[in-house]
Order: C-alpha cells, then structure tokens, then sequence
C-alpha cells in the first residue's frame, strides 16, 4: 500500500499521548513497524505530530488486549479507573426481561449513555433498542490495532452522547497473511467453560494497490450457576455477612427462603402480617402458619450467575488506492450473538393477578368482593379449613363476598428463562485524500449504515385470564370438579389446585401456559464529510483547520407480543415503543500556532472547536470546546481544556411506550382530616386490616394547619373523600391497588454539560535512564445539568404536597403524575396509578485527578546485568490511577447536591498496574487492579472496625505467560485472580439477583484459567 498514512483521516485514526495506559507494542503482523510522521488523534480531527493530544487519551494496546486472555473488550475496559459500574454484563443481567447477557461500558460512571463508542472514528449501532448503547459483545477483539479512551466532554468533536467521553476503536489495516487461533478457559470451581476460535486473513490485490483483511471467529461462554458455588447456593438472611472488614461470613447466616413456594401459600385476611400466610397440609387437611426456615423455597439454586451466551463474528475491511492521493474504503461487519438466561419459576400472588385482571377488565369478582384481590372463597379448589379460617376472620361477609389470597411459585411451569438472538450488521464506504493546491487539502466522505436486531423468546409465563378461569371451580357432582366458565371448558380450563404442590395438571399447563416473545431493531444511517488543511502562515506555522458536516437518522422498534402489550400474561403490561429521529450537523475546528522555539516556549497552541445541530426532536443544540497546549522545552507539556458538551434524548426516552408497574409508595395524605376546619392528620395515620381505628385514634394536634395537610386537602379528590368520610381512611384494597405506568416524554430538551480538564506530561527523554519513562497528571471536573431520568415517584409524592409550602398545584409535573379516584367514586381520592415520565431533572457533577506513568527497563543497558553477558530482555511498567474528589448527583433541578464519592462502585482510589517483561521468545504479562476502599451502605456511618458495611483496598491480580514456540505459532497459559479474591457482601442489599457480591465492581468468578495458541501461515 503506497498512500501516505496522514491522508487516512477515520481509517488510520490512531492515538497519541505522552502516557498511555497500557504499553502500546503492537506492530504490523509481517513484523515491520510502519513509521507515521503525522495523524489524527482521537479527540481532534486535526491532523498533527505523533503524541501530541489537546486532552487526555488512554490507549490499550492489541498486545495488551491479547495478555488479558479476555474475548470480550467490554471486560477489558472495565477494569481502567476511569471506567465505572457498567448496568449491563453477562454477570448481572440475568434477573433482566431483556438486555442479559449483553456488554456495556460506563465511562465515569455517568451511564452508558453518556459513552460514545467509535469504531475508526465513526458511530456504531447500538445494541439496545432505543438507545445508543453499543454492545461490545458485538466487537470482535482480534480485528482491533488499539483502542483510545477519551473523557471529558467531546460533542464538539464527535456529535451527541459523548458527555463522559469516547471509546474509539482502532482496527487492524493493511494485513498479509493467514492465521488460526484459538482458545479454552475454565474457572477453578469448573464452570464458565469457554472457548474461541477463529482466523485472521489478508492480502494485497491489484499491484498492491488494495488490501482486503478480515476475521472469522466464533465463541462460547457457558453459564455459573449460584448452586455451584459454596457460600452462594442458598437464600440467606445475610446479616452474618455484613462484616466485610475482615472478610469474615458471620455466625448467624440462617437459610431465609421465599414465601413463594410450590405448595402455595394462603393469606387470610385480617390476622397480623406475621401469621396471615398459612400452609395448606393436603394429608390432613388442616392448615398452619407458613414458617420460613421449613418451608421457604430456594431460590438460588435456580439462579446463574453468569448468563452464558456464544457469537459468531465477522468482519472485514478493505483499502483501494486510486492514486497516491485518493483511497476508497469500505468496513463490513456482522455479529449473531445468542443468550440465554435462567431464574426460578414465576412467583404469582392474588394481589397481582386479580388485580391486573381489573385493570384489563377481567375480574368478574372485583364488584362481589370489593377488590380484595384472591380466589372466590366458594371456590371447590379453596380447602375446607383455608374457607374456615377466612371466615373467622371475616364476619358480617357471605361466603359470595369472601375471597382467599394466595401466592405460589409456578415451578409446574418450568423457570424462567429468556432466549435472545441478536443480529448486527454494519457497513461503512468512503472516499478520503489530498486535493491539489498550495493549502494542504485533505478531505473525507463517507456513508455508514448499520442496524441490529434482537429476538427474544420467555418460557415460564402464564395467562392471567386463563389462571383466573382454573381457579373459579364448581364441583359437578361426585367430588369432580370443574371450572365454572363453561365456554373455558370447551377451550381446556381444567382445575387448578394452587395449595397443593404439583397441582397443576397436564391439562393445567396446556390451558394457561405462555410463551412470550419481543422483537427489536435500531438503525442508524450516518453520512459524514469533512475538508481540512491549512488556512494561513502564522510566526509560529500554519493555522490548521477543519470544516465539515454530518446527516444522521436513527429509528427503533421494540415491540412485545399481543399477550404482553394486553397485559394478559404475567408480568406487566408491556408497550410497544417506536420512534426515530435526524440531525443534521456542521462542525469546525482550529489549530492556532502561538509560539514555537522560543526560550521557555517551545511551543503554544490554541485549539477551538464547534459543533451546531438541527435534531429534528430537540431543535437546536450547539457544543464547543477551547484548549491550551503549551510546552516550555519538548519534554514537558501542559494542557487544559474547557468544553461545553450536549447529549439529546434517545428514542427509548421520547417514546416509549406506557409501561405497567405496582409501585409501593406510602401515599403521604394516608390518615388526612380536618379540625376546627384546618387540614390535620390523625394519629393512627393507616390500619388497612382494620380502617376504623384510623378516625377512632383522633387528631394529632401537631399536624393542625401544617403544610402537608393544607397541600392534600387542597386535592378536590381528597377534600371530596374528607367531606364524604370525615377521614381519609385507606382500605386494604386501596393500598395494594394502586397501579402505575412509566412513559417517555417527547417534550425532552437535551442534556447539557461543562467539563474543565488540566494537566502536565513529563516526557524524560533527555537522559539515558529517564527517557523511557512518561507520566501525565490530569484534573478532571464535569458537571451535567437536565439529567434525562425517570421522575420517581416518591419525589412526585413529596413534591406535589409535603414539600409544595402547602399549595397544591394540579399543573405541576409532580401533581400530573399522581392520579386519584375521581368524586363519585367509591375509592375517591385514593391513588389509582402513580406514574413516572421522563423528564429533564436533576445534575450531576464529579471531579478528580488522572495519573498515567510508563517506564521502559532495558536490561542490557544496567551495568550489573551488562556485566553478565547480553540479552536480558525488557520489563515495561505502566500505572493508570484515578482519585476521584467528588460525585454529586441532584434528583431536582435546584435541590442539593448530594455526596456518593467513596460508596462501592465509586471508589476514591482505583488503578491498574501493568507489568510486560520480554525476553527472546517469552513474555511475561502481570496485571492488578486496586480497587479503593468504600461504604455499601452509607458515607454517614462507616467504619473499618465494625459490620457497618466498610469494604477495604482489594487487589485482583492476572498473569499470562506467552511463548513463540517458531517464528509463526505462539502459545500462552494465563490465571485470572490468580488469588481467587471475592468481596463477600451477603443478599439481599441491592446486588444483582443470585450474587453475594457486587460483581461489576469486583471479580465475582473467582481463579480460573485460560490457554491458547496462534499459528501463522
């Protein structure tokens, strides 16, 4: 290939920086390294000296991506400080409807939508439907030269999303020849049995004017189950394992199973929430209160851990050179990646499926019962002394009136299991090179089409409708029994004996059992072109500059079953959400030379960039960014940067559709009255078992004209039940009733972000045991304001009447959310749903400090091993550490921040050291990652001498030994904490379901072992 290489623009796009953050040793495979006197740097289009950066870059080289043994580069790059909490690995996705099993990453820990992925410099689809959140499970680790990581705003640069940064990947280029590979690992328990195999090839064609290369590899990942794990096969009440000083599990783990068990539980209604559940015992007929440690079911044993999934991958890319100053170029990709995750069977309740049949007209029994949502107590399947124990309770009833709670684990029904296949396909075309002319005139254009796919099957679900019908039981004489609906007859309703274990005939599961499914796409169209060169001779060089443009439409389907989207299955109702969106864009960029080659000035540089948008949801937006590089000798540099950055809403957030959801907010006007004719509050303020002692308990003085109580009485629906009642007493299907639904808003503006970065890079190569070594020391501080999230609903609550100075504002967006029984209704001024909508809220703000160092050794230049003879090969040393100063997140715009730098997940202190020793034919790689101490639970109260939830320095360390057996095949053999370290934590405080730990912030599978080889023809 004969171009010159700072023609190339997006596709040689490589990364420079005085310090990176992992050695950087990749070469060309033929083993010639290819000289570049000038590119572009991620973060600039501008092209420049090698390792001259406006801003910070982490580069993790191909090399080091191979000693990490890893498939998947997600896992790589969570490990850099500067990553955070990814919401979504194969390690705590299971519990997820959909989006298991996929691979995300978090830069900063400001969500995954704030990342922008880039792959050569231009946008990847996303892997999600509705967002712009790249799956990495989608990119293939061997077509990768190197990857550059940039934080801090970029929208200047690269367009919307990139308020955290960017992620760009760089892929291999110009290749000749033909390799296999492949690769087995396993833990140490096991399990996570995986492997991969593959081929990369390539070659010239056409007198060596064009270069084709690609790569084939298939991979798969088995799963970890919970019961496989000692101190994980169990459901526990955790309160042993809150001693995470010393590591220690605690004495008084006791097996805590949930009351959602296979026999079926009944609740009888007005005994004390401890004795309500009763167990059904078939042999004697008589029931008993449900004790937990006999009866609870285990649900870990269903559980994984890791959700396995396999990929087959392909993708190529080819060059054509037309003449020296003009190349096309063209990038194909396709990826099949398929999971499966794996959970206990569904828990169902009376509470739940009675209720969602009302909300979809399906509850006969709701007006006989007054919505005390269970099983009719002149049911035949409702046992004699289950029917017995409810009518104690419930006198002055008729047994027409009376209905029977109920909550069982459906195990008849198979678990839970959800099967995703995901597609991509990506394809990108372009022209780039020199035009003619005394200015330097570069130009590129491109077309880049991608789209990927999701179809996704769920076993274990039931119909809500049909459970209802098989529960309604007639007895038809002779002790047989049938359903009441004699139209479900025909149609298969068969009765189903939910307290007794195993009741669910053939004939039940054929009747009511569902399979579900969604199916979804995003896809993305991206024209880009740009013009670049030299405007003018300054003193101090050439002002360089860049001017260009970009199209792009993105639109998105996410579309559930008709069972679903009915709310006829179990589970929630679940929406279709659809949308699209364009923009248009036009960008510019300057390089301005001050000084150069002066005393104390070596060089001085002003960088200024700018982007407008026209979006065709959120109108305009525009984000630039100005930096100083200045440099007093060619060995130190110092930079700063200011940058205004901009993230529009994505189509999941304008236009989602209603999803259904129960919250289990206390309604803060629970307990409402007047005295002396001002709003007060009684003393008892609910007893849904028994509502009269609400209004009997009396008024609390303390609460007579406060502002809480003048704010919902001033609510017409709650005034209207008031004036009714005397008293806002909250029945018990008022208080289980309440239903919800969470939307998007097309009424969103964009997010909106400031990031100040400064810092200093030490180069010492002006001395011989110096040279080798760099360092950079960079301060960060980003600040994002109109925050996309969902309101939550407790904030709806407290805003609308407890913090509203006792106005109630019907207009408000907290008060819309809120929706009451209407007058004339018997539940007046009850909550009917309680719903969240996105909107542009609150703010985040973090700070901190960066520091990367790398230090080359050369053995032969020491003069105790020179003494000893030659060849002692090399050891390369790099440190990448993150002190983070603060994160403050606000829920609303204008309310405090509040403090979470040092809670787990947010460490203070995090690094990563590499250490690359070479000698001959062997390397020797080691890695650790020091994550900092950290609170679970709360800043407030946490110490290292008690059970409080303090979590020390943990270090997880890696080692890979490489060895080239001949000059074309090379074996290795690695171990992944290698000291099988694991932060035990417990259950049950906000884990992802299965796990004891939190194992996207530590290593939750323990050692285990990877080996492989490369031959290469």
């Amino acid at each position: 290939m004969h171009l010159k290489r700072q023609y190339l623009f997006g596709t040689t796009i490589l990364a420079g920086v005085l310090a990176v953050a992992a050695p950087s040793f990749a070469q060309s495979d033929s083993g010639n390294a290819t000289e570049v006197g000038e590119i572009v740097v991620t973060g600039s289009r501008i092209v420049r000296p090698n390792q001259d950066s406006p801003t910070q870059v982490q580069v993790v080289s191909a090399e080091a991506i191979a000693n990490t043994g890893e498939v998947n580069l997600g896992e790589i790059l969570r490990t850099l400080p500067a990553a955070g909490v990814s919401s979504l690995t194969p390690t705590n996705s299971n519990f997820f409807t959909q989006g298991n099993g996929v691979a995300t990453v978090n830069l900063r820990n400001l969500g995954e939508d704030r990342t922008l992925v880039l792959v050569n410099g231009r946008r990847f689809v996303a892997g999600l439907p509705g967002t712009q959140i790249v799956d990495f499970n989608s990119l293939p680790t061997e077509f990768i030269d190197r990857v550059d990581v940039v934080t801090g705003g970029a929208s200047s640069i690269y367009g919307s999303d990139a308020l955290a940064g960017v992620v760009n990947i760089i892929t291999d280029k110009d290749y000749e020849g033909f390799q296999l590979f492949g690769q087995y690992g396993i833990t140490d328990r096991g399990d996570r049995e995986n492997y991969k195999v593959g081929t990369k090839f390539g070659s010239n064609f056409a007198d060596d004017r064009g270069n084709f290369v690609g790569t084939l590899s298939y991979q798969d990942n088995k799963a970890v189950y919970a019961r496989d794990r000692a101190d994980r096969g169990m459901d526990r009440d955790g309160l042993g394992g809150l001693n995470f000083a010393d590591g220690t599990f605690g004495e008084t783990r006791y097996f805590y199973g949930s009351s959602f068990i296979p026999r079926g539980v009944a609740i009888v209604p007005g005994i004390g929430l401890n004795n309500s559940n009763r167990v059904y015992e078939p042999t004697t007929g008589a029931q008993r209160p449900y004790a937990a440690a006999t009866d609870g079911f285990n649900r870990q044993a269903s559980r994984q851990l890791y959700v396995p999934n396999s990929a087959l991958q392909f993708s190529g890319q080819a060059l054509y050179d037309f003449n020296d100053n003009n190349r096309f170029f063209f990038e194909g990709s396709y990826y099949r990646g398929q999971t499966k995750s794996d959970i206990e069977a569904s828990p169902v309740s009376g509470a739940d499926i009675f209720r969602d049949a009302q909300d979809v007209g399906l509850n006969p029994q709701c007006s006989a019962t007054g919505c005390l949502y269970g099983i009719p107590l002149v049911s035949a399947i409702v046992p004699e002394s289950i029917r017995q124990a409810v009518r104690d309770r419930t006198p002055g009833l008729t047994d027409a009136q009376r209905v029977v709670g109920f909550q069982r684990r459906m195990t008849e029904f198979g678990n839970r299991q959800n099967e995703a296949t995901r597609d991509l396909f990506r394809v990108v075309a372009g022209l780039n090179g020199e035009l003619p002319g005394s200015m330097n005139l570069k130009y590129e254009v491109s077309a880049n089409w991608g789209r990927s796919s999701e179809q996704q099957l769920t076993q274990g679900g039931i119909l809500k409708d049909r459970l209802i019908n098989t529960l309604d039981v007639v007895d038809t004489g002779g002790g047989v029994l049938a359903c009441r609906n004699i139209a479900e007859r025909a149609r298969g309703c068969t009765p189903f004996r939910i307290f007794e274990e195993g009741g669910a005939s053939q004939g039940v599961l054929d009747y009511i059992a569902v399979q579900n499914s969604f199916d979804s796409f995003v896809d993305q169209k991206v024209l880009n072109g740009f013009l670049s060169g030299d405007l003018f001779e300054l003193p101090a060089g050439s002002i360089q500059f860049v001017v260009g443009s970009e199209y792009r439409r993105e639109e998105s389907r996410n579309t559930p079953d008709a069972t679903l989207q009915q709310g006829l299955a179990s589970g929630n109702i679940a929406p279709e959400t659809m949308g699209d969106f364009k923009v248009i864009e036009g960008f510019a960029e300057l390089r301005i030379p001050l000084l150069r080659d002066l005393p104390f000035a070596h060089q001085l540089d002003l960088n200024l960039s700018g982007r407008l948008s026209d979006y065709s949801t959120v109108g305009n937006t525009e984000a630039w960014a100005a930096s100083l590089e200045y440099m007093p000798t060619d060995w130190l540099k110092v930079r700063s940067q200011y940058s205004v950055a901009v993230r529009a809403p994505n189509i999941s957030e304008l236009f989602s559709g209603r999803s259904q959801t129960f919250p289990t907010n206390l309604d803060p006007c629970r307990g409402l009255t007047t005295s002396g004719g001002q709003a007060a509050f009684t003393n008892t303020r609910v007893d849904i078992a028994n509502p009269g002692n609400v209004a009997a308990s009396g008024v609390n003085a303390t609460t007579i004209g406060s502002d809480t109580a003048r704010a919902c009485l001033a609510d017409p629906t709650l005034a209207a039940r008031v004036a009714r009642d005397g008293v806002f007493a909250q029945t018990q299907a008022e208080a289980q009733g309440t239903g919800g639904f969470n939307s998007g808003n097309p009424n969103l503006s964009q997010e909106k972000s400031t990031s100040i970065t400064g810092g200093i890079l030490f180069n010492a190569d002006w001395y011989d045991w110096l040279s080798p070594f760099s360092i950079s020391v960079d301060y960060f501080n980003i600040e994002i304001d109109d925050i996309i999230a969902n309101l939550a609903r407790g904030t709806s609550l407290n805003e609308c009447y407890a913090n509203s100075g006792g106005v109630y504002n019907a207009s408000s967006p907290f008060c819309q959310s809120i929706i009451r029984y209407a007058s004339g209704t018997a539940q007046v001024g009850a909550m009917r749903e309680l719903n969240s909508q996105t909107q542009n809220l609150g703010s985040f703000k973090t700070s901190g400090i960066d520091v990367q160092a790398s230090y080359t050794f050369d053995f032969d230049n020491f003069p105790v091993t020179r003494n000893f003879g030659g060849n002692w090969g090399t050891l390369v040393a790099s440190l990448t550490y993150q002190h983070l100063d603060e994160y403050k997140t606000s829920p609303l715009p204008g309310a405090a921040l509040v403090e979470s730098a040092g809670t787990t997940g947010l460490s203070k202190n995090k690094a990563q050291l590499d250490l690359l020793y070479r000698r001959n034919a062997l390397t020797v790689s080691w890695q650790t990652q020091f994550v900092g101490e950290s609170c679970y639970f709360s800043l407030d109260d946490c110490a290292d001498d008690d059970i409080s939830g303090y979590i020390g320095l943990t270090t997880f360390s890696d080692l890979q030994v490489r060895y080239a057996v001949t000059p074309k095949a090379t074996v290795f053999a690695g171990v992944d904490n290698i000291f099988d370290e694991y932060v035990y934590i417990g259950q049950g405080y906000g884990q992802p379901t299965g796990w004891t730990t939190e194992p996207a912030v530590y290593d939750g599978l323990g050692r285990r072992f990877v080996m492989g080889a490369r031959v290469s023809f």
